[in-house]
């Protein structure tokens, strides 16, 4: 089973990948569809251990999921822009940068609700419950969800994974990327300052801009609408469009 979906009708002649935050996964992004031109693809990744393929064995390391998605694009034609939330930036970082060591298409990074990657530094791994009441501190899952400890014990595996991703990312020193980087994130995020934001100019030749809307640390869902459209904008002016 391929890594990578198309959410639109594969018609395009370039291609919007979009990355989930963590406990997330690519159904989050359907909702754009309606919104990205039809001559843009929207690819979204399936992942182990996420929504319909919960069962199977998740990736806990980052830079392996990135190895892999990269191979599941191959040698697509067209430019490739990437989106991610939270854990997704750094995905979408990271694979920004691995397509641009393959000498494949780049055409913009937006990276939202994460500071540049040079500014982290890896933590510890959570407990089960701590991941929980971060997962709910954040509202990234439905209330309900928590009252279901079944279904908590088959999403916990997902949840492991991808905390090990985001919490033990460390930064590699790297060629800058030759595109430019769209910074993006909530007002009310606590967890994400507009210096963090900012800090992202330090990773592209191309130039960064930032912008926020109203909100706290998943703001996008209540902005998906408006942001899908803000990322499809990105990129096709990204490719002179």
């Amino acid at each position: 089973m391929s890594l990578l979906r198309r959410l639109t009708a594969g018609e395009g002649t370039s291609r919007i990948i979009c990355l989930p935050y963590a406990g997330g996964g690519g159904s989050v992004y359907e909702s754009w569809a309606k919104t990205i031109p039809p001559h843009v693809d929207l690819w979204v990744p399936d992942l182990p251990g996420r929504e319909h393929r919960m069962l199977d064995e998740p990736v806990e390391d980052l830079h392996e999921l990135v190895t892999a998605l990269a191979d599941a694009l191959g040698e697509e034609p067209g430019a490739t822009s990437l989106f991610g939330h939270s854990l997704g930036s750094l995905v979408a970082f990271e694979l920004a940068r691995e397509l641009q060591e393959r000498s494949l298409p780049v055409g913009c990074l937006v990276a939202s609700g994460m500071p540049a990657p040079q500014t982290l530094t890896p933590r510890p791994q959570p407990t089960d419950a701590q991941i929980l009441a971060d997962l709910r501190r954040m509202g990234v899952a439905p209330e309900e969800l928590f009252s279901q400890p079944d279904l908590l014990e088959l999403l916990l595996p997902g949840l492991r994974a991808d905390y090990s991703m985001a919490l033990g990312y460390t930064y590699r020193n790297g060629p800058k990327l030759s595109s430019g980087i769209f910074a993006v994130g909530g007002t009310d995020d606590a967890h994400v300052p507009l210096t963090g934001l900012a800090a992202w100019s330090e990773q592209t030749l191309a130039g960064c801009e930032t912008r926020l809307w109203e909100g706290g640390h998943m703001y996008l869902l209540d902005h998906a609408e408006d942001l899908a459209a803000f990322v499809s904008t990105c990129h096709t002016r990204s490719l002179g469009e």
